[in-house]
């Protein structure tokens, strides 16, 4: 096909077929994890910890007790890194590339820096809105069909493998995974992994994770009845969602999301976010009229026509010139 050139107030057009193809719009990724999508770190309670890492933001609904580094991994003006619900206390370490914010009152050592930010008193997560859309997530995935192979070997080892090229879920008993000694999964490149984990008291200790095919950003476990959690010499490879669960998390890091009631321990968490693609929260999940305008973003203005309009409308002008010199 050959384009034509418009020329509109001696400037060159863009050819039809370019900017028909400009115009149509692009599916927007979702918020997947709600108000915890962006933080490396969500607590709905207090969290404790000393002498470890945290790559990304971290947000806590309760007080926050830390000594460490914090938001080493993010670009620069980040805005709000650490946000504390109550209080908040630093000692011994830094915040980088960005602000710290808190609810109460703030007890921050002269050590702490803050090259990129500064330290004040603000509200900007209503947390009660996040623990009840988290809550209602972690539930609703937990009813979801299992689509993929379990194996559950009789030395310890988990094995799951995916048949979809898009979505797996699997589930899993705590109690299975608490003394498993390897854990492996496999999955479609393109493929989201949910693990679905049951048990309120499950342990994950010194065993491996081998993730194959996708990427440890697309796989997530949700411990959707767990209320005490604890995690020693490993390395999570995904992210975690446990929204009723006790956090004590010691030699180890997660390479994901962390979304806790508490958090306690010296584990790191790396700045590796979920960016799977989960199916939407019902509406029947939510207690209010309306669900959280932040679980789903829209898709931006379909505007082909537009596009059109203002080539149409460039022609037009340029041919409305070009008589009127005629005359």
């Amino acid at each position: 096909m050959k384009l034509k050139t418009y020329y509109i107030c001696g400037r060159v057009a863009v050819p039809i077929i370019v900017t028909l193809a400009l115009g149509f719009s692009t599916k927007a990724n979702a918020v997947e994890l709600g108000a915890a999508s962006d933080y490396n770190v969500f607590v709905l309670g207090d969290i404790s910890q000393k002498y470890t890492d945290i790559e990304g933001k971290l947000a806590a609904g309760g007080n926050v007790n830390f000594v460490g580094g914090l938001g080493s991994r993010l670009s620069n003006n980040s805005g709000n890194v650490v946000v504390a619900g109550q209080n908040l206390t630093l000692s011994n370490g830094q915040v980088y590339h960005g602000n710290a914010v808190y609810g109460a009152t703030a007890n921050v050592s002269s050590n702490v820096g803050f090259p990129q930010g500064t330290l004040s008193k603000a509200n900007p997560i209503d947390f009660k809105a996040a623990e009840e859309e988290l809550r209602s997530l972690s539930q609703y995935f937990a009813t979801l069909t299992p689509t993929g192979k379990t194996t559950v070997q009789p030395w310890g080892a988990i094995n799951l493998s995916g048949t979809g090229t898009a979505f797996n879920v699997f589930n899993l008993a705590g109690s299975d995974v608490s003394k498993t000694n390897y854990f492996e999964i496999k999955g479609d490149p393109n493929s989201t992994i949910l693990v679905n984990i049951s048990g309120k008291d499950v342990s994950l200790q010194n065993f491996g994770f081998n993730i194959l095919g996708t990427d440890k950003q697309k796989v997530i476990y949700n411990f959707y009845e767990a209320t005490n959690l604890t995690a020693s010499g490993i390395g999570i490879q995904g992210s975690i969602l446990a929204p009723l669960a006790n956090f004590n998390f010691n030699n180890g890091q997660v390479n994901g999301n962390v979304v806790v009631a508490s958090l306690t321990g010296n584990g790191e968490s790396h700045n590796y976010l979920f960016n799977g693609d989960l199916p939407s929260l019902p509406t029947k999940y939510y207690t209010k009229p309306n669900p959280p305008t932040h679980t789903q973003v829209p898709e931006p203005a379909n505007v082909p026509g537009l596009g059109l309009i203002a080539v149409v409308f460039g022609v037009f002008r340029h041919k409305r010139k070009s008589l009127t010199s005629l005359k």
